[in-house]
């Protein structure tokens, strides 16, 4: 038993995808409000160092520099060299985690599967440039997709009991050389958030299947789903009493799906769309022998019994 565990966990360790390119400055340093920074350049000769914050020549000659009475205007990126030669840079940011407090990072994971990734968002107002990283796992920083989401990898064994709190940090950067840090800490099983569930209908019966990502064996991890119907004669919408392999009933219009986890109680999955359920055709071939059938009997009825 415990060598399958292990092994789940290297698999899950081996599915983890390379992150996207780190935008944040890669030498930094962070002041805070009021206080002093000190920056080195280490040089192997003795000439006086040229300090230039941005295009700007500092009057500092040694190869020690120290900013006191920090604040956000001397925030930016510090150079340190000869003439046009430029030895080192470190970007200097305003460190205001203290003043902006909250989290600011919001999970779900579709699965409690370790080979799909976990989803989160970070908003800070006033910030534009994002990063997160899996702590826990001591994963790559991780940048957002287009659409402003992170996908992080986690090596979680989805057959265990989860003892370890995931901690996801995240950092933010803003145009005025701000910089926020902070965390959220969860277990994976408290931001389960299904995937669509998919559907069918044929012949009028309803064929429902777990989502892709949803872990396996059904057994082990049972859903619960939820079917709403638009009716045809007064257009309400409602949830109706379906299940798999059921049949619709005729008056329905359409169909759409969620479904959650039992067990957990987690949130919702989203619907899925709306399906259109097609009006069911009687068999004319079936009704044309129901109505000879009905005629014959009708014929035998009438005519009198012959001693």
């Amino acid at each position: 038993m415990s060598y399958t565990l292990k092994l789940i966990s290297l698999l899950c360790l081996c599915t983890m995808r390379v992150p996207a390119v780190d935008t944040f400055p890669k030498k930094f340093t962070l002041g805070e409000r009021r206080g002093s920074v000190t920056l080195n350049c280490h040089t192997a000769t003795e000439l006086p160092v040229i300090w230039k914050h941005g295009n700007v020549k500092r009057p500092e000659n040694g190869t020690k520099l120290t900013l006191h009475d920090f604040d956000a205007d001397l925030t930016g990126n510090y150079t340190c060299g000869y003439n046009d030669e430029v030895l080192h840079y470190t970007y200097i940011l305003l460190d205001v985690s203290k003043d902006i407090p909250g989290s600011h990072i919001t999970c779900t994971s579709e699965t409690f599967n370790c080979s799909y990734s976990i989803s989160c968002r970070m908003n800070i107002s006033g910030f534009y440039d994002f990063r997160l990283r899996n702590e826990r796992d001591n994963n790559s920083w991780v940048q957002p997709s287009k659409d402003g989401v992170f996908y992080l990898m986690h090596s979680t064994n989805p057959y265990a009991e989860e003892k370890t709190r995931l901690v996801v940090v995240g950092e933010a950067i803003s145009s005025s050389g701000y910089y926020v840090r902070t965390s959220h800490s969860f277990y994976l099983r408290d931001i389960i958030k299904p995937g669509c569930p998919k559907f069918s209908v044929a012949k009028g019966v309803v064929d429902l299947t777990p989502p892709d990502t949803w872990a396996s064996p059904s057994s082990y991890y049972p859903l619960e789903n939820e079917i709403q119907c638009q009716w045809r004669s007064n257009g309400e919408t409602n949830t109706c009493n379906l299940v798999n392999g059921k049949h619709v009933p005729e008056d329905v219009s359409k169909l759409r799906v969620r479904c959650r986890d039992p067990l957990l109680l987690s949130q919702w999955s989203e619907w899925t769309p709306w399906k259109n359920v097609c009006k069911r055709r009687k068999n004319k071939k079936r009704t044309k022998q129901n109505k000879a059938k009905r005629k014959r009997l009708s014929q035998q009825e009438m005519t009198p019994n012959l001693i």
